[in-house]
């Protein structure tokens, strides 16, 4: 299950960040700017599976004896607490932290977590199942502030901020809904562009420049399971 994102604010971009990256603070209000912030960092915590700030979140998940557990978000910080529940969601076991022989992170970038398969036949088991229905992964995941300043993660936030505020203004993206354009003509002038990809922000150019700019951080996290 995936969690609701954690923020109603922007917790990185701000007017002197977009501004000191070639931003036009004259271009929308104040009030429109918080939006396109706060929108440009939800897309940006999309397309690389994680928070861009360091937050503790509860994710819930369907138990699988045989698969790890991909969580939520990567780049995993710790793990908090797991909790186990039977059919009837009745919490029948808990575990803290993974400094124990029950979970294990097997891998903090991917955001993967490996949990003991005898734990659901403990005798604490109040449904008699061979495992537990689904549990509950209390952990803490994103980027500490040094890493989301990075200037690579700023630009895509700018790029993306400015494509959300053209959007309000209703002008200056490639076409509306900054939908990606392969082929123009205009009287004696025409282009054909390269193959365009969908990504998380669009299909547009500047979209497609935005998501370069975070494939150092991107984990394709499923090919790793």
């Amino acid at each position: 299950m995936n969690n609701l994102y954690p923020f109603t604010s922007p917790v990185v971009m701000n007017d002197d960040i977009y501004q000191k990256y070639g931003g036009d603070l004259s271009v929308g209000s104040s009030e429109q700017r918080q939006v396109a912030y706060w929108l440009s960092e939800e897309a940006v915590t999309r397309d690389i599976n994680t928070l861009l700030q360091a937050t503790t979140v509860t994710g819930s998940f369907s138990y699988d004896p045989v698969h790890p557990f991909l969580l939520t978000y990567g780049y995993i910080n710790y793990v908090d607490v797991i909790r186990f529940y039977d059919f009837q969601e009745t919490l029948y076991y808990t575990i803290t932290g993974t400094a124990n022989i029950y979970a294990s992170i097997r891998d903090k970038e991917y955001g993967i977590l490996d949990i003991a398969y005898w734990i659901g036949n403990c005798a604490c088991h109040s449904a008699a199942l061979p495992y537990p229905y689904k549990i509950d992964v209390v952990y803490n995941a994103g980027f500490s502030s040094g890493t989301a300043h990075q200037p690579n993660i700023l630009m895509a936030l700018k790029t993306y901020s400015n494509i959300m505020l053209n959007e309000f203004q209703g002008y200056g993206n490639e076409a509306p809904g900054d939908i990606g354009v392969q082929s123009f003509s205009n009287q004696e002038y025409s282009e054909d562009r390269v193959k365009l990809i969908n990504t998380v922000f669009g299909s547009s150019a500047e979209a497609q420049f935005v998501h370069r700019l975070l494939t150092p951080l991107r984990k394709r996290r499923y090919v790793n399971l």
